[in-house]
């Protein structure tokens, strides 16, 4: 019996793999219970097939066996050993490991200088300990170098992840790089013991060393801005980039070029492939030199996982396009994956791994039969536009899951300004090289690469700015993600209708239902209310202290556009402080909002916050007590409304009514002022209750808990925060009411769902 290996059949292994991944991550069944199954399965299918095709049989058993390779390779990556650093969770503790990777130290808004250490960790106080953590400090201290041995003290805590629909999962991506836990020093920082290392931690340190080279060349000739752009398309890394530029690049759909990608691979090899050409060198060998700039370049850039499976794809796109061995890149994609995804199944759910194979197969599958369809067109048009098109048909329902958007300048930028970032990339690498050679010559060179960058960065600008130069679309859910891949795969257009009208009658169905969802903005508030029509109401838009992250830009825009909502009613904000209006900021100058309504501070207090001028904040005021809004049928009253107080005083109280459902939100609303409000009579009954200051003991007293007398209370805090939030005590006063309690760090994102007579509540980690 001969069974002939075709790309069709690797690929079904593919998928048999990953859907062993997939049915582990999301019915979580005993190791033992899983394989009973499969054993009664294969044992069904062999009696079924008895006597029958003998290779059928064989193919069906050899999806059997990788399904089960997915699952037990995912049951073993996602149960971690007992001695995992993770496993220390909650206790302040000191630990001593190596530094993994090249120390990562940036300025912060408030003047600090914070250092980030990946660590590879031997003990947990006096316990042996493995695994891969974060550790930040903030104080001045010595050097560190790879493989430098490390101690600091701390409370180790969990990475977590904002746990709302539509958010990227960093959780699972660190943990596919064996990051599992991480640590904020304290007063006595960290301490750094330097260690002569092996051979191999002495290269790596040399290639850390050049790339300091590089960035010091650089920022001695440019701009902070253009050295920190050209660094970053060099090595990767966003620290020091313009935000504006970002989200130029990622509106014309090259933000990719700004990191270590697969592009970036197979431009170098194809460059080194033009060389070779010139020389007339045989294929072979020209295959070989290619290879071997592709593995210099990923040394150079620090050898990271991603950089990587960065590398490996661009090694198949070089073989399909330079060397012209499409048949054979499609099978060694299909190999890739498979050997990736059995060495660490947690890829699957990285959104690089899932846009570098999706787009790779769209250059391999579609690229070639795109390219003799525009064959009448220049090649210097037809090429790069043939490349976008097909990477970008392949990955669509990725990109409009993650970022719900679709980028029409696409084309635009790569024919025209990729090939000036690729003489970037390509010059800045020579760059560093003369300059370490002839220091002055490398000056000029960085001079010229700051020219050329500036005027693709001002091309793509132009681009950016386009009318529909990037359209908002809503969100694919998986079955209809499958679908397209369907009608792709088998190239059945009747399949393609039907995804659309299915779409279609999702997107414009009827509403009818109001939607009241607490999303987890970590410490801080935001409540997104969606009325019967979808129109958008935002009570607080949560931030952090210090302006270190931007939670509106990413956090609450990508919850907003899952939902498929792409402008704003009104924002009701209870006060100024950060932790309450600083996503604000971003909602306000990325989304259409109509009007916002605040407590009784001044417009400069709001613009400070939100990082806007006065003159932009002209549909901003000051709500008045008793002031009623009726929005579609939803209610919203302002029922207190201080005029002197500063901060937490200050807290507006909004009650949002629908039929017999409402819920109370108090912002930071402390006891002195829950006193005011029963001496005032005020009604504050409520169906639910948004606990006040993230459950802190200066607010929710008994006799106000008792006046709302909620069914629900939802308390919105982050996990591990220095504040002790939610208190003990006021966990037990809302026992004593008998509320039921939901917590954004525990439960992620808790949306409501109300007709005006019923109420469920379901949470993003049900």
């Amino acid at each position: 019996m001969k069974i002939k290996v075709t790309n069709t059949m690797l690929n079904c292994l593919l998928a048999a793999m990953v859907a062993g991944i997939l049915f582990m991550e999301n019915f979580s069944p005993t190791l033992k219970t899983f394989l009973g199954i499969c054993a009664s399965v294969t044992v069904g299918i062999i009696i079924a097939t008895w006597k029958k095709n003998s290779v059928t049989v064989t193919k069906a058993i050899s999806l059997i066996v990788f399904f089960v390779i997915g699952a037990a390779r995912f049951y073993v990556a996602d149960n971690l050993p007992a001695t995992d650093i993770s496993k220390f969770e909650g206790q302040t503790i000191k630990i001593v490991g190596t530094v993994r990777d090249e120390p990562q130290i940036k300025t912060l808004p408030n003047g600090l200088t914070q250092q980030r250490f990946i660590v590879e960790v031997s003990s947990a106080g006096n316990k042996f300990a493995s695994g891969a953590m974060i550790v930040t400090a903030y104080n001045e201290i010595k050097p560190a170098r790879i493989g430098d041995k490390i101690s600091a003290e701390g409370k180790i805590k969990f990475i977590t992840n904002y746990k709302n629909p539509g958010q990227i999962d960093s959780v699972t991506r660190l943990k596919s790089d064996g990051i599992t836990a991480r640590m904020s020093a304290g007063k006595n920082g960290v301490e750094i013991e330097q260690v002569e290392g092996s051979f191999w931690t002495k290269f790596l340190r040399m290639v850390a060393e050049i790339r300091e080279h590089y960035k010091d060349s650089m920022s001695k000739v440019m701009s902070s801005e253009d050295a920190a752009a050209i660094f970053a398309m060099l090595f990767g890394g966003y620290a020091g980039l313009n935000p504006e530029l970002v989200e130029d690049f990622q509106t014309t759909g090259i933000v990719h070029i700004l990191s270590v990608s697969g592009s970036h691979m197979s431009l170098l090899a194809a460059a080194t492939a033009a060389i070779c050409l010139l020389l007339k060198l045989p294929r072979n060998v020209t295959l070989i030199i290619g290879i071997f700039v592709i593995g210099t370049y990923t040394l150079l850039s620090g050898m990271l996982p991603q950089v990587i499976r960065s590398a490996c794809m661009g090694v198949l796109v070089f073989i399909g396009t330079a060397m012209q061995y499409e048949n054979i890149s499609a099978r060694f994609l299909t190999l890739t994956a498979l050997a990736m995804l059995i060495n660490q199944p947690l890829l699957i759910f990285d959104v690089s791994f899932q846009l570098s194979f999706s787009s790779t197969a769209g250059l391999i599958y579609i690229a070639p039969n795109l390219r003799i369809f525009m064959r009448e067109l220049p090649r210097w048009f037809s090429m790069p536009a043939a490349m976008t098109i097909s990477a970008q048909i392949a990955s669509l329902p990725i990109v409009i899951w993650y970022f719900n958007q679709i980028s029409l300048s696409s084309v635009l930028a790569n024919v025209f300004v990729m090939p000036l970032l690729e003489i970037v990339i390509v010059g800045g690498l020579l760059g560093g090289l003369i300059a370490l050679v002839i220091p002055f010559a490398g000056k000029i060179f960085f001079v010229g690469e700051s020219l050329i960058f500036g005027t693709g960065a001002e091309l793509n600008k132009l681009f950016a700015n386009l009318p529909f130069s990037a359209v908002q679309v809503p969100t694919l859910g998986i079955a209809a993600g499958a679908i397209y891949y369907l009608a792709l795969i088998f190239r059945r257009a009747e399949i393609l209708i039907l995804l659309i009208v299915l779409l279609a009658v999702n997107f414009f169905k009827a509403g009818g239902n109001v939607e009241v969802s607490f999303v987890d903005v970590g410490q801080g508030d935001c409540c997104v209310v969606l009325t019967p029509n979808r129109k958008c109401l935002i009570f607080d838009a949560g931030g952090t202290r210090d302006k270190v992250f931007d939670v509106g830009g990413r956090v609450i825009i990508p919850y907003l556009k899952h939902e498929n909502i792409f402008e704003v009613d009104t924002i009701f904000l209870t006060h100024a402080h950060e932790d309450h209006s600083g996503g604000a900021g971003s909602i306000i100058r990325k989304m259409p909002v109509r009007e916002i309504i605040t407590a009784n501070e001044s417009k400069s207090e709001y613009a400070a916050v939100f990082g806007i001028s006065e003159q932009k904040l002209k549909n901003l005021r000051a709500g008045s007590q008793g002031e009623i809004f009726k929005i579609d049928g939803v209610e919203i009253k302002i029922l207190y409304a201080p005029k002197v107080g500063t901060g937490n005083e200050i807290s507006n109280v909004y009650k949002i009514s629908y039929g017999n459902v409402s819920f109370l939100i108090t912002g930071d609303l402390i006891k002195e002022n829950e006193a005011d409000i029963l001496r005032e009579n005020i009604n504050v009954q409520s169906t639910v209750l948004k606990v006040g200051h993230h459950g802190s003991h200066t607010s929710s007293s008994e006799e106000f808990l008792k006046a709302v007398n909620p069914k629900v209370a939802v308390i919105c805090v982050g996990y591990g925060n220095n504040f002790n939030h939610p208190r003990k005590e006021v966990l037990e006063r809302l026992e004593k009411i008998n509320a039921k309690v939901y917590r954004t760090d525990i439960d992620g994102l808790i949306q409501f769902k109300t007709d005006g007579k019923n109420l469920t509540v379901k949470t993003f980690s049900e």
